[in-house]
């Protein structure tokens, strides 16, 4: 069973599915979720490992979090970088006829 965003299944329709069909329906809204996603950054890493560590974080696990912030950066700037590519701005024309630049032009 594929999940559907437009038509999720009620709980009770959940409940009826096989084992089979339920986890294949897990896995799919899984894949579907992961899409929407933001990875973190640095600072919210260690923000949240400190948080649930009660605030005493060991080197290691200080290197670990930053390691997993770099990772999530890394998405970050790929995704930037790929939106930048299709973006076609338009040159702005620089150079204005009939531009008055002499205060005695303003009055005609």
């Amino acid at each position: 069973m594929k999940y559907d965003p437009q038509n999720e299944l009620t709980d009770e329709q959940l409940k009826e599915l096989s084992e089979d069909d339920f986890f294949e329906y897990l896995d799919t809204k899984a894949a579907y979720l992961k899409e929407l996603t933001v990875p973190l950054d640095q600072y919210h890493v260690k923000k949240y490992a400190s948080v649930t560590m009660g605030g005493n974080l060991s080197t290691k696990q200080l290197r670990e979090a930053k390691k997993i912030g770099r990772e999530g950066e890394w998405v970050r700037n790929e995704k930037i970088r790929d939106a930048a590519k299709n973006i076609t701005a338009k040159v702005p024309d620089l150079y204005v006829k009939h531009h008055k630049t002499d205060r005695s032009q303003w009055f005609e």
